[in-house]
């Protein structure tokens, strides 16, 4: 697969991770960043390249951890010739991306995605940035990498709760986009839940085709691509205060723009409850506690504000996701209904 912009191309590859690499960085000046965990499982497997190792988690997702992996480049005596490769989840990805566009102005990179996440969502499309006081990605830039690898035969050995935090990001795309997709996962859910070989890789496949076509349309998120952020406004701002997944967060942020369209008018009863019962049956949707005061606090602190005005994006129906625009206040409002 192959997504073009305007002035760059990135490919995206589905198959054996290593053999892969060996054919697209022959001849490189290749330096890896991966976390501790994948460096565990996989790195055996690992290209003979110099590797820069950092932890797990959002908690590393920081300017310290830039400033930390930029000192071992220095020292590596990496130039503007050199290439990163991430290998890891989003994280990863996130990082690895944020390093290369800041490196002497931008160096190239590329990911071998092994998350469900990353494969289906972070790896894909050029976002790439940090945290800062627990704010997502409030620094950050598009650049986009080289190549993306989605190899399904590394997800076997993610944690049940890393493979279920991605299905949320897949079950996102097919209901912006795909109603489709949608009913497929909601006829599979123990072939999906068992990660069945075949099935998976379809899944994925369809996921990634969803956020090409997308991005390559909208590259800046200036429109279209603003899709991508159904249920992320509440979502994100469950993960920072509770510790949630990503998933498990973002799938209570999407259900409650579900029951927030319904509430206006848009998606029917009968598509509401159809999405209600496959995230409980994916293990989408636990009961959460959550304070108000700090789930307020950091919706205030959005990407998406601009002023006192929000976007934010509902469903028509299953695959058909719209933006609207509201005042910050009102989709608190409307937000805070859902847990009174």
């Amino acid at each position: 697969m192959e997504i073009k912009f305007d002035n760059k191309k990135t490919h995206v590859y589905m198959g054996d991770a290593w053999d892969l690499t060996k054919k697209l960085l022959s001849g490189k000046d290749v330096i890896i960043i991966s976390d501790i965990n994948v460096n565990k499982l996989y790195g055996y497997s690992f290209p003979d390249y110099p590797v820069i190792t950092i932890g797990t988690g959002e908690a590393v997702k920081e300017l310290d951890t830039v400033k930390t992996i930029i000192k071992h480049l220095i020292a590596i005596g990496a130039d503007r010739s050199s290439f990163l490769l991430g290998i890891g989840g989003g994280v990863v990805c996130d990082i690895t991306g944020f390093v290369a566009s800041v490196f002497m102005r931008g160096i190239d990179f590329g990911f071998i995605s092994t998350t469900l996440l990353s494969q289906v969502d972070a790896s894909i499309g050029g976002k790439n940035g940090v945290n800062v006081n627990g704010i997502k990605n409030i620094i950050g830039c598009i650049k986009q990498p080289s190549f993306v690898i989605c190899d399904s035969g590394l997800l076997n050995t993610l944690p049940d709760e890393e493979y279920i935090s991605g299905l949320g990001e897949l079950v996102k795309h097919a209901l912006i986009k795909d109603k489709e997709l949608f009913r497929v996962i909601e006829d599979n859910i123990s072939p999906v839940l068992k990660r069945m070989p075949d099935l998976l890789e379809e899944l994925i496949s369809k996921s990634i085709v969803i956020k090409i076509a997308v991005v390559e349309r909208d590259e800046m998120e200036l429109g279209e691509r603003k899709l991508l952020n159904f249920g992320h406004t509440l979502g994100h701002a469950i993960e920072s205060t509770t510790g949630l997944s990503h998933g498990i967060s973002i799938a209570s942020g999407m259900m409650a723009a579900v029951e927030i369209s319904y509430n206006e008018g848009l998606i029917n009863k009968k598509d509401v409850e159809r999405i209600r019962s496959l995230f409980t049956n994916l293990g989408l949707l636990p009961e959460i506690k959550i304070r108000w005061p700090a789930i307020r606090d950091k919706i205030f602190s959005d990407k998406k504000r601009r002023g006192n005005n929000i976007s934010f994006i509902l469903l028509e129906k299953i695959g058909h996701g719209i933006q609207k625009e509201y005042l910050l206040e009102d989709i608190l409002k409307k937000l805070h209904k859902q847990f009174s």
